[in-house]
């Protein structure tokens, strides 16, 4: 675990890597990719694979702006020889897929981005990485919500929609989490192809998946309140889909690794900051009152904080929480709350690569990627734990 800079703007980032620059490694017999490369702490298991070089990455490695970056690669007139000749060097260096590139004639074709909800922020961080990199291939994105009923439950993807995008012929579909009916999702779909995108592990093998490494995550936010003195920690979330109940459970795992099993508390909660703040009001009634938050991502975070301020509880004095997902809310002045930073201009791009790929021919098995992430610290946990008020004295009264 190591600290990236100083402590500006009362955040610092706790980063585990993003894989080594010369692309080497080995890669797990089930065909996963873990992008991290120093250890993060003893006991999380860490595998290296292939980096392959994103739009991004060969922009920002030459101090240049991707739009630059990709007129460059394609050699047009406004761009020197010599900055063409240097950009065309490093994309190879980084092992950009130079033959996937293509002139905006090429291609007109629309990549459709699935996801259940455009309230959560993180999306726009994707879409945006997204766009970037199929800009490269002359294709566009279009987001596509497929909650059928708001905020009705049963929860049923909008199929229909789905039906019609592939009527209209869309090369294929980026689907951001795990979207409700799957399977019919899926049938849906039929030959198009589909890359899942910070999904459950429930897709890996079945399509290429680009996720977040949920258990470095967790255990980055559990060893950074311990390390401040924290030891009654609860986690918010583990209910609403498969993600969250993978995240509650890589908390544990966390919480066991530092002989704290016994005291982690999961209070069921999903992605949403009104079910956040009942949660938070759940966990600080009663006796027993855990000194830290963690939460299934910021928008439920936020709800905790709104409960803790309901309950007289000051934060991060009395109350320590942290998100995930370090989306703008998070960062925002009034929030500053430490969240997990999946690194999304790194997924989102890796997305969109597999499935210009996959529309480009590629008949491999699935793949898959977990990408490791990074924390930021701001000040929602940036104190220890409340010191225990004096119990009374019972007094017997003869």
């Amino acid at each position: 675990m190591r600290f990236n800079g100083a402590m500006a703007s009362n955040s610092s980032s706790i980063d585990p890597t993003l894989g080594a620059e010369d692309g080497t490694g080995t890669e797990g017999t089930t065909g996963q990719v873990v992008e991290q490369g120093e250890e993060v702490t003893e006991s999380i298991a860490q595998d290296s694979g292939p980096s392959r070089g994103t739009l991004r990455d060969v922009a920002d490695s030459l101090g240049i702006s991707s739009a630059v970056a990709l007129r460059a690669l394609r050699g047009t007139d406004d761009i020197r020889p010599r900055l063409a000749e240097r950009v065309r060097e490093e994309a190879e260096r980084l092992h950009f897929p130079l033959e996937e590139l293509a002139g905006e004639a090429d291609h007109r074709g629309v990549v459709a981005v699935l996801v259940n909800t455009m309230r959560n922020t993180w999306i726009s961080d994707l879409v945006r990485a997204i766009r970037i990199e199929l800009t490269a291939t002359g294709r566009s994105a279009v987001v596509v919500p497929t909650r059928r009923r708001v905020p009705e439950y049963p929860i049923a993807a909008d199929t229909d929609a789905i039906e019609s995008l592939v009527q209209l012929g869309v090369d294929g579909f980026l689907m951001i989490s795990d979207l409700a009916d799957d399977q019919r999702v899926m049938e849906v779909v039929g030959d198009r192809p589909i890359i899942g995108i910070g999904c459950s592990k429930e897709f890996v093998g079945r399509i290429d998946t680009v996720r977040i490494d949920d258990e470095v995550g967790q255990g980055l936010l559990v060893d950074h309140l311990v390390g401040l003195g924290h030891r009654e920690i609860a986690h918010v979330g583990g209910v609403g889909s498969a993600v969250a109940t993978e995240r509650a459970a890589a908390f544990r795992k966390a919480m066991e690794r530092h002989g704290l099993g016994d005291s982690a508390r999961i209070e069921p909660g999903d992605f949403t900051e009104q079910v956040g703040q009942t949660a938070g009001n759940m966990l600080l009634r009663g006796s027993h009152v855990p000194t830290a938050v963690t939460c299934a991502n910021d928008v439920t975070a936020v709800g905790v904080m709104s409960a803790a301020r309901e309950a007289g509880f000051s934060v991060p004095e009395q109350l320590a929480v942290a998100g995930y997902g370090n989306t703008s809310i998070g960062a925002s002045g009034i929030a500053q709350l430490t969240s997990v930073d999946p690194n999304s201009d790194r997924i989102g791009a890796l997305a969109a690569q597999f499935l210009v790929e996959r529309v480009s021919g590629h008949e491999e098995d699935a793949r898959d990627v977990a990408v490791a992430p990074s924390v930021v610290v701001r000040r929602s946990s940036s104190a220890g734990p409340r010191a225990e008020s004096p119990r009374r004295k019972r007094i017997s009264v003869d």
